[in-house]
């Protein structure tokens, strides 16, 4: 019912009574963490974050391990400015459900940005939370390898990093090339990673390739250093 409601962009005296439907389902069936879910989900998407935040929570105790419900309840916290809660619930998510790609994605995105707010005794300082980030991007990126978005935010976070297993960081980029439509982004960060290797026929016939003009600027800035170097 909520799905052909939606499909139609029903009015709210209908999306009002989807909202008693779910309500009295909760009720009927306390024990149902899937339905809390479901009810939280409907409440979210109506702007009502409190009460879907609340039906989150009452899931939670119900299934504590439930990773979906554990992934709201991260991207809750994270709405609310809470990154160390956010990240709490986005690894207990990837916990309980491994092979989840964006499970693995979301928590590296958390950790990737509020790296220095997330100091414990296990990640002490913000290079050690960057790698662990680094870890689950990768993951993300192992489990669903055609996925763009995660293939690039896997090699972009080498940069990020002090002292990067710049071979590693080679073969992401590779990778990245290898899927994306956008071959010369992919091929400009080759010749860079290519550089840092030493490898520098192979970054000349990497930025021998780029064909954008919007890219010009910066393929003859490394074709610069090539030349100096």
């Amino acid at each position: 019912m909520e799905a052909a409601l939606l499909a139609r962009q029903a009015g709210a005296e209908d999306l009002k009574k989807m909202e008693r439907i779910y309500a009295d389902l909760a009720a009927k069936y306390p024990k149902d963490a899937a339905m809390k879910n479901g009810q939280a989900e409907f409440l979210w998407n109506e702007g009502k974050h409190e009460r879907a935040v609340e039906a989150w929570l009452a899931a939670e105790k119900i299934d504590p391990a439930n990773p979906v419900v554990l992934d709201h309840l991260g991207g809750s916290s994270l709405s609310a400015g809470d990154a160390k809660k956010a990240a709490s619930y986005y690894e207990r998510a990837t916990a309980n459900a491994p092979d989840n790609a964006a499970y693995h994605y979301n928590y590296a995105n958390v950790a990737y940005l509020f790296r220095h707010e997330l100091l414990n005794t296990v990640r002490p300082d913000a290079t050690a939370v960057l790698r662990h980030a680094l870890g689950h991007f990768a993951e993300a990126s192992r489990l669903q390898p055609l996925n763009t978005e995660y293939a690039r935010a896997y090699a972009e976070t080498f940069y990020t990093i002090p002292d990067p297993d710049w071979q590693t960081a080679l073969q992401a980029w590779q990778h990245f090339y290898e899927i994306t439509p956008g071959k010369d982004f992919a091929l400009l960060n080759l010749a860079r990673v290519q550089m840092k290797l030493g490898q520098k026929p192979a970054a000349i016939e990497s930025l021998s390739k780029i064909q954008d003009p919007h890219f010009e600027h910066l393929k003859a800035r490394l074709r610069e250093r090539l030349d100096k170097e």
